[in-house]
């Protein structure tokens, strides 16, 4: 799951609005910790700054769980059981009922620090599986996955690119934030790292729910950004005439969503792209699209197509 906000910087300060926030527990009176990566690619520069409620991992061990069990009174229960008594930390978490009164589901991030290795932890729910204990009865299915919030923490996101060249931005004091009134104050030391800043410089906010961290993006002051929805065949190559045609107007998409409306006939495609180089606005693009499209073979149609107000 990946959530998106676009916003602007505001002195020294990144709003986060409450879907985005409560998503990844980046709320008021949370602390958070920073850091920020520049990265180079053919002459181009660009900045990110990563903002995560966990710290540097090196006195911790965090797991991603899943734990599946029957959607009955107790479940949790025994689940949260299981893992206090061996002394596991649980962190983030979710919990959601598949079949109503059947099977549910319960992700969470969790600390092992405290235990020991992910794999004696599984071997113990094995175990007493196996054993038929009277006290997991309602628990199905233990999996367990190192988490990887370290590497994006503390490598960036084009970590191993052959292309890209990474740089972390050195903090001389890496102390964490405090969010107040829904606001993320950015250290000074990271400011100071951009040539040409400027008060309202654009943003793209980005909430990876897999690492539990929000990636902040400076995007070009310039960046004008619009929203595209279109209904489109569900078959192969369908999403591939959309991006030729933005590729022929020279849009940069920045984001793209797609979801089934029905299977092998249609599905939805939710687009988020930069027009500032295409010299075009919501409108010529609206029809660039639409008569492209309705040359090609099934139903395609734009649904929607409007500007982001920053």
């Amino acid at each position: 799951m990946r959530l998106w906000q676009f916003g602007r910087l505001h002195g020294n300060k990144i709003r986060i609005d409450e879907e985005l926030g409560q998503a990844l527990g980046l709320v008021n009176g949370s602390q958070v910790f920073s850091a920020m990566f520049r990265y180079d690619h053919n002459g181009s520069t660009s900045y990110e700054i990563v903002l995560s409620t966990f710290g540097p991992e090196n006195y911790r061990q965090l797991c991603q769980l899943t734990i599946r069990m029957l959607d009955q009174p107790g479940a949790c229960a025994q689940a949260a059981k299981f893992l206090s008594d061996r002394n596991v930390d649980i962190l983030n978490s979710v919990s959601l009922s598949n079949i109503s009164g059947v099977e549910m589901t319960w992700k969470m991030l969790a600390d092992l620090s405290y235990y020991g290795e992910p794999s004696e932890l599984k071997a113990e729910f094995d175990a007493l599986k196996k054993q038929r204990s009277s006290s997991l009865e309602l628990v199905d299915t233990l999996d367990i996955e190192v988490s990887h919030i370290a590497d994006r923490y503390n490598k960036g996101a084009a970590a191993g690119s052959r292309t890209v060249k990474t740089k972390p931005i050195k903090r001389k004091h890496k102390a964490s934030t405090i969010i107040a009134n829904g606001e993320f104050e950015v250290p000074q030391e990271f400011l100071d790292e951009v040539d040409g800043l400027r008060d309202g410089q654009p943003l793209m906010m980005v909430g990876d729910m897999e690492s539990y961290v929000l990636s902040v993006t400076l995007l070009d002051p310039g960046a004008k950004l619009v929203r595209a929805s279109l209904v489109i065949p569900d078959k192969p190559g369908a999403i591939a005439r959309v991006a030729e045609v933005m590729q022929r107007n020279g849009v940069n998409m920045v984001s793209l969503q797609s979801e089934v409306l029905v299977f092998y006939e249609s599905m939805t495609l939710d687009i988020i792209a930069d027009v500032s180089a295409a010299g075009i606005g919501p409108e010529k693009l609206r029809s660039a699209l639409e008569d492209a499209l309705t040359m090609e073979k099934g139903k395609y149609f734009v649904d929607q197509l409007e500007s982001i107000d920053l």
